[in-house]
């Protein structure tokens, strides 16, 4: 489009002759109702979580060794034990994400199927060849975690014995000290309470720990992992401290697969073989293997500069008071934690040669463990184990099988278990699994084996599926605690594991007995105390009841036992195991399904103030059609503060009635919190709704009457259905899982809506017909882009088999393919084709910014970010092929960074000094030779604003294109297209329709869009489950972990289609707006609040599903897939709901709207543009 002006001095014809050169743009009214809109949002999001996703609640009482769990009894001075210590050191090998077919050796798989096994099967042979040698010192157990599987809530859970809460999972990168009791703590803790040293085997001071690998330890046990080499050298360590050694590594960076595991396997030898000077002093045959488990250990370490550390110079790890050599003899527990495998999974996936590799280099540590242990005269145990499993493409944080299935090894250099004493466990297991047949509680609790289907399933049935004992996680603490001689952490709620015990003797007492009384007595101890603690937090007093009595009949048992006669001893002991055990269970299970309580006061406000929330977005649209942000923000603001300081005043008068009533927990902050996000909320809606209603009585009312309108009607009830599908789908959770498909039905139902009106709007007259047939054609290539999107799929766990995943190029597959990143590379070429393209329809392209930025710095920017995927890909297929060679990562690094140079740095920058893209040519040909220029062209006059935006939004999506994996750079090139092809149907539909009908276009716009971000949400290889986040973008141009950094990097890659749809909604208003748009150069302050009322539309589309998922969490809060389907959706809807809002209010208007009106107004229209190019000439 251009425009043309003769003679400079002439008054121009497009009506702007008297505008003044500056006009002011007013944006405080927009920054002040953005704010409102948003706070107030965030405030219901937060009461609501109050009130449905519930922190238990943490008791600080601690169980003491001086004191049984039996009401106050005391134990023995001469061993202040609860039970007599099974080992006097235990080495605690975590390998994250071993899952239990990992661990399960097949002779079947090694024999007939040799050819076909999984790179991640039969890589730990030492396991098995050592349980079928040496059967009482070594057993594997399927370790069934509880959700959500993240690292830091299975640590939690291994350490405390305690269940998780659902919101922990959002604490998983940045886990706060742990202040519960846990077998830690009591590692630590000195000297040894109540107990009398001078006497028996009494301790006199804390335990000798060492701590090597993960960091995250670091962060939920601060005290109880401090390094005391420091104080040992300084003399402000004493020995009744107890010693311990420290050596931590990063943690999050999924990409690096060796640091952490070489960190470990460096260390160990120092303690496990001792110094090197003291081979001098061994026998011949001593030293030479000694000497050659060194070296193997040297092999062993992939990253040979791990060994260029002060822990292996002169002083070592060692100090004056605890020197090597005493290291080497004094330790007595060793923690470590290697991340290999996990990070294998994340990177590549399990199907990949690499994880193969990382456990060979497990299995070999384990032998020299072994062989290690096996020299030491003190009884001496490994447990090796998974904190949580992977899935099919070897991520975890949900709850499906192969997630929470992980392996339990525990080995000992002596026997811990006979076949005796695991006939009798195996008598109590079977009579509890009859016992608990039919109670409401999940298998894995009723059933004390399992047949292990992931290895048969992996090769179709043809492998055999062994049958395997099946614990719970939390079971190792009491197992454990109670094996060291430490007493139970007192809020654990795990059961022994009945092999450790059932071969043991106690004084005439037999050992499994003797701690499944010990472990339910502890149980009931905390269960009475945190029922005590809080009525509130409490259980049912007929669950109270239930509990109490089993243990009185379980005591009973106890006491019938002790008086049986030595022929009927056995069988009444076993009885009275049962009974305890199943107690165990009984109260496991319950907590499972009842631990979260719920406030349903807190909820009921939560889901007020975001139903204000939602009605007080909708009158702010309204009300910006008809005046100023500015005088809507003084209307709004006495209302909504008057209002919070009421609700903060009825709230704190009603806590104490309700408090009191049992009616609800709230703390006084959270009563006062939710009464003022329920007051202002009230107050701002009741300020608007009162000034609007002039508006809805005149406007709304008058255009609903005039017969021209009902040409958008269809529209409108295409949309209003496709959102109330949207928001109905999540009463049911089969919708829910199948939301994609949902989300797809909706947005082509408007879309054929669309091209429905656009065909009757093309038969009409020679403009009309244009511009439907224009509108046709719009509509014709989004439903084809729509369908193409939607071919790229991640598959929730519930969709299988029925969903096939298409995102990675195979079903398996956690990396893409080499052909997948090259297909990535042509996006470098048809993105800014494409944008020049729509550029070029009203010549916008002439402009210098478009030309240097769309034509080289978008290029450029697209290529780094698609070289740095294609290498990634590149370094996955050459670790396939031969592990350990080295990688592209620091190119990759800096080809990351220049991308986003160049976006940031050089496309933001340019477009923030010349934003309009506009050229004014002078016609030399239309005046005399010699003479000066009569004649100019305007080009890219008649999107002037609308081009502007989208080289705003060009700027971003390179950032965000950087961060998607190759099929998510595809894809969200495909979702930018159909967001530019939603404005020009738009605006075509509003030439085509009368205007009573066009004006009722914007909200349809605004749901086409928030539908074409969930439908890219969904092709970029994302689902609404903690399983799907793709954590290993995080490292996207990071050699090292920075929390915050990661962590945008992560939420961009997870959050990008809402993001760029959020980006673009101003072009619903600026698209095809010429640059002497008389609204704009009438009343600024009106324009600028058209969009943002434009914005503000948008957002209540993601608030009103927001809503939906949150009222229906609530009402299926009881229903059996709340934790995994209901909570998960509603935890997700909050961050995409308030990003949403802040980029389209705080980015998208507030500061790249607010810019180009600036600018244009600044210009002074038409003719003051014209002149300036003149004078420069």
């Amino acid at each position: 489009m251009e425009s043309s002006n003769t003679e400079p001095e002439r008054q121009s014809k497009t009506g702007d002759a008297h505008v003044p050169s500056k006009v002011s743009l007013p944006v405080r009214g927009h920054w002040a109702v953005s704010t409102m809109i948003v706070a107030i949002m965030a405030a219901g999001f937060w009461v609501f979580a109050r009130g449905f996703l519930l922190t238990r609640m943490v008791l600080p009482d601690r169980s003491v060794s001086s004191e049984l769990p039996y009401s106050g009894v005391a134990t023995a001075e001469n061993t202040c034990e609860w039970y007599p210590a099974k080992f006097e050191r235990v080495i605690v090998l975590v390998v994250d994400a071993l899952r239990v077919d990992f661990a399960t050796w097949s002779s079947e798989l090694n024999t007939t199927l040799a050819d076909k096994a999984k790179p991640y099967h039969n890589r730990l042979p030492v396991l098995g060849r050592l349980e079928a040698a040496l059967p009482d010192q070594t057993q594997l157990f399927r370790f069934r975690a509880d959700p959500p599987t993240t690292t830091l809530q299975r640590l939690k859970g291994l350490t405390t014995g305690q269940l998780p809460t659902f919101i922990d999972a959002g604490s998983n990168f940045a886990g706060s000290a742990i202040d519960e009791d846990n077998w830690l703590q009591a590692l630590r803790r000195q000297p040894a309470e109540g107990c009398d040293a001078a006497t028996g085997r009494a301790r006199t001071s804390a335990r000798n720990v060492v701590f090597l690998g993960d960091d995250t330890w670091l962060g939920l046990f601060p005290e109880e992992l401090r390094d005391t080499q420091a104080a040992e050298t300084s003399g402000e360590w004493q020995r009744s401290e107890g010693w311990a050694r420290v050596r931590e590594f990063p943690s999050l960076n999924v990409w690096d697969l060796d640091t952490v595991d070489d960190g470990v396997f460096s260390r160990l030898p120092n303690l496990l073989l001792g110094p090197e000077a003291a081979e001098t002093q061994m026998n011949a045959a001593q030293s030479t293997r000694v000497r050659g488990q060194r070296q193997r250990w040297r092999e062993l370490v992939r990253q040979q500069q791990m060994w260029e550390h002060a822990d292996f110079e002169a002083v070592g790890m060692g100090s004056a008071q605890v020197d090597a050599a005493r290291l080497h003899s004094e330790w007595e527990v060793i923690v470590a934690h290697g991340l290999g495998v996990d990070h294998c999974g994340h990177r590549f996936g399990p199907e990949h040669a690499a994880i193969g590799t990382k456990l060979a280099q497990i299995n070999a540590a384990i032998e020299l463990i072994a062989e290690s242990i096996d020299d030491d005269a003190r009884a001496t145990a490994l447990v090796v184990l998974g904190d949580h499993g992977m899935d099919d493409t070897g991520d975890h944080g949900g709850d499906s099988a192969r997630e929470v299935d992980a392996a339990l090894w525990v080995y000992a250099n002596r026997p811990w278990r006979n076949a005796a004493g695991d006939a009798r466990a195996a008598r109590v297991l079977r009579a509890a699994e009859v016992r608990l047949v039919g109670e409401p509680l999940d298998t894995d609790l009723q059933h004390g084996w399992w047949h292990n289907t992931h290895l048969s399933d992996a090769y179709g049935g043809q492998v055999a599926a062994p049958e395997q004992r099946s614990v719970a996680q939390i079971d190792l603490v009491p197992t454990l605690a109670l094996a060291l001689g430490l007493p139970v952490p007192f809020n654990s709620l795990g059961a022994v594991i009945p092999e450790m015990f059932a071969g043991d003797d106690n004084d005439g007492e037999w050992g499994l007995l003797r701690a499944l009384r010990l472990n339910a007595a502890q149980t009931l101890r905390y269960i009475d105390a945190y029922a005590a603690a809080s009525p509130a937090h409490g259980f049912p007093a007929a669950t109270l009841r239930l509990w109490r009595d089993m243990h009185a009949r379980a005591e009973a048992a106890y006491q019938a036992a002790k008086q049986a006669t030595r022929g009927e001893r056995a069988a009444a002991e076993e009885a009275a195991a049962t009974e305890y055990f199943v107690l165990q269970r009984t109260v496991l299970g319950a907590l499972r399904q009842m631990w979260a309580q719920f406030d349903a006061a807190l909820i009921a406000v939560g889901l007020a103030t975001l139903a204000m929330s939602l009605g007080a977005a909708v009158l702010v649209y309204v009300r910006a059609q008809q005046q100023p942000l500015e005088r809507i923000a003084l209307q709004a603001v006495r209302p909504l503060f008057g209002g919070a300081v009421a609700g903060v005043l009825v709230a704190r008068a009603l806590r104490s009635l309700l408090v009191a009533h049992g009616a609800s927990h709230a703390t006084s902050l959270e009563a006062t919190g939710a009464g003022a996000a329920l007051g202002a909320a009230t107050g701002l809606c009741v300020g608007l709704w009162g000034a609007s209603a002039g508006f809805w009585g005149e406007s709304v009312y008058a255009a609903a009457h005039k017969s021209q309108a009902s040409a958008a009607v269809p529209l409108l009830a295409a949309a209003a259905v496709g959102a109330v599908l949207h928001c109905m789908a999540f009463l049911s959770n089969s919708f829910t899982v199948n939301e994609d498909s949902v989300v797809l039905f909706a947005a082509q139902t408007l879309v054929l809506a669309a091209g429905g009106v656009a065909a009757r709007a093309a038969a009409a007259g020679k403009v009309q017909g244009a511009a439907g047939r224009r509108a046709l054609a719009c509509a014709a290539a989004l439903a084809v882009l729509n369908c193409m999107t939607a071919l790229s799929t991640v598959c929730r766990e519930e969709q299988l088999p029925r969903c096939t995943p298409t995102f990675y190029g195979a079903a398996t597959a956690s990396v893409s393919p080499i052909w997948l990143a090259a297909a990535n590379v042509l996006m470098v070429w048809l993105v800014p084709l494409g944008i020049k393209r729509v550029l070029r329809r009203s010549r916008s392209d002439r402009a210098v910014v478009a030309r240097l930025w769309v034509g080289v710095g978008m290029h450029l920017s697209m290529a780094l970010a698609a070289a740095n995927w294609l290498l990634d890909a590149v370094d996955a297929h050459a670790a396939a092929q031969a592990p350990g060679q080295p990688d592209w990562a620091d190119v990759r690094v800096v080809l990351a960074r220049l991308a986003v140079g160049v976006a940031l740095g050089g496309g933001v920058a340019a477009w923030h000094a010349s934003p309009l893209c506009v050229d004014v040519t002078l016609d030399e040909g239309a005046a005399n030779v010699g003479a000066a220029p009569r004649r100019a062209v305007v080009l890219g006059f008649g999107n002037a604003f609308g081009a502007a935006h989208v080289l705003f939004v060009s700027t971003v999506f390179c950032v965000l294109y950087l961060v998607q994996q190759p099929a998510g750079g595809v894809v969200l090139s495909m979702t930018l297209a159909a967001l530019l092809l939603s404005a020009e149907l738009f605006d075509a539909l509003r030439d085509a329709l009368p205007p009573a009908a066009a004006l009722r276009l914007l909200p349809v716009h605004a749901v086409m869009m928030a539908q074409l971000a969930f439908l890219g949400f969904f092709a970029t290889g994302h689902q609404f489950t903690l399983a799907s986040i793709q954590w290993n973008v995080a490292f996207v141009g990071m050699r090292d972990m920075h929390l915050v950094v990661c962590g945008v990097l992560v939420a961009l890659n997870t959050l990008a289609p809402f993001v760029l749809a959020a980006l673009c909604v101003p072009l619903s208003v600026l698209w095809n707006e010429s640059l002497a748009a008389p609204a704009l150069n009438r009343d600024p302050a009106r324009y600028l609040a058209r969009i943002s009322g434009a914005a503000a539309l948008h957002t209540v589309y993601y608030l009103l599903v927001a809503l939906s998922t949150a009222a229906c969490a609530a009402h299926f809060r009881r229903h059996l897939m709340v934790w995994k389907v209901f909570a998960p959706r509603f935890m997700f809807a909050v961050p995409v709901t308030l990003v949403t809002a802040a980029v389209a209010l705080f980015i998208a208007v507030g500061f790249a709207v607010t810019h180009v009106l600036r600018v244009a107004l600044s210009v002074g229209g038409v003719k003051a543009l014209v002149a300036r190019s003149f004078a420069q000439r």
